[in-house]
């Protein structure tokens, strides 16, 4: 195969995903390449019709348009180009052409996810500015920042409510610990799901965290209150960012989600050059599409209704009550984590045309 077209795609897989679960496989054929959802890669509740997958896959294709002009091409691009396969997502022709690198090239395998505490500092103009720059050249969403300390405060709560339901729902606590390697061997061999220390645990809650793998333990726990203690501590930390950013879509199509993760890639890669770090903060919203789809019969009536509660919360921090919160993510500066998720090699498959 095209070995350059081989080099993009191996820098296009450094795009973030649910659980690191990387649920994508390429077809490629010449100079084109069909990029196809592998749905079995993320079965939670967090993804409800694939919506959080099409997300991983907007940053994929993010990833595409920003390395391709370094290797002379340019990519000519079709979202869902056959409404009969719904894991067809992508089909990329690419082009030749004059070689260009984009500022944010160098950055794609240096974003990382950081959910350590963060330093708080305002924004400066120049950053403002980075980021007013960021949609250009797609027509759909809206990115919205929040830096009031009030507003972080109130969205933090909102956001860290996911905790809470992960760790009173037996089903959602039982994915959340099936999916964590624990080891670095472990992860090196998996290459997949959370690694442990990517949560940046400090010592006395790495113990607890370990205890709480044990679903007797956490029903006990959780009758003094273990999950709202888990919230308010991660809500702390979520609000030491400089600020609260969401993409705001105007539907909650699979196309939409895609457009969605596109720009959530550029906000990321534009933070990663500012030097600076962000997290999603996504749980809420994801959930919030699982009740709107399918009325998520897996959570109780009061975890539904308490998820309700806090995505509406999010909706009036951010003046989109009749619009779809997509993504959500805090950004500051938290300094270099302690560790970082791995990568399967891309799943290429080729076919070439006879001359």
């Amino acid at each position: 195969m095209n070995e350059k077209i081989k080099q993009i795609l191996e820098l296009a897989i450094h795009a973030p995903s649910g659980e690191n679960c990387q649920p994508w496989r390429f077809e490629v054929r010449d100079n084109t390449v069909s990029v196809y959802n592998i749905p079995e890669r993320d079965n939670s509740l967090y993804s409800w019709g694939q919506r959080a997958s099409y997300v991983a896959h907007g940053a994929l294709l993010e990833n595409i348009y920003i390395a391709a002009p370094a290797f002379g091409y340019t990519p000519q691009v079709t979202l869902f180009p056959d409404s009969t396969k719904p894991d067809y997502v992508v089909h990329i022709t690419f082009q030749e052409s004059q070689s260009a690198t984009s500022p944010l090239y160098p950055f794609i395998k240096e974003r990382v996810t950081n959910r350590r505490p963060y330093k708080k500092f305002t924004l400066t103009e120049e950053q403002h500015k980075e980021f007013s720059r960021i949609s250009e050249g797609i027509d759909r969403g809206r990115i919205l920042f929040l830096e009031k300390d009030e507003d972080k405060k109130t969205v933090a709560q909102a956001v860290a409510g996911n905790e809470r339901i992960l760790f009173e729902n037996p089903l959602m606590h039982k994915f959340f610990y099936d999916h964590i390697t624990w080891t670095e061997s472990e992860d090196r061999e998996k290459k997949i799901g959370f690694y442990i220390k990517t949560f940046e645990l400090p010592p006395p809650a790495q113990g607890m965290f370990k205890l709480a793998k044990n679903p007797g333990f956490v029903r006990n726990v959780n009758k003094i209150g273990f999950s709202k203690l888990i919230a308010k501590q991660n809500a702390k930390v979520y609000a030491s960012a400089s600020a609260m950013g969401t993409v705001i879509m105007p539907s909650n199509s699979a196309q939409d989600f895609l457009l969605a993760g596109r720009l959530m890639q550029r906000i990321w890669l534009t933070a990663t050059k500012l030097g600076l770090n962000l997290q999603p903060l996504t749980g809420i919203l994801f959930l919030m599409q699982k009740i709107e789809g399918d009325g998520a019969k897996e959570l109780t009536e009061t975890q539904r209704s308490f998820v309700q509660k806090q995505y509406q919360q999010i909706q009036r921090n951010f003046g989109a009550a009749d619009e779809n919160v997509a993504m959500l993510f805090r950004i500051g500066d938290g300094g270099k984590p302690t560790a970082r998720s791995l990568r399967l090699s891309p799943e290429i498959h080729t076919e070439e045309i006879d001359s």
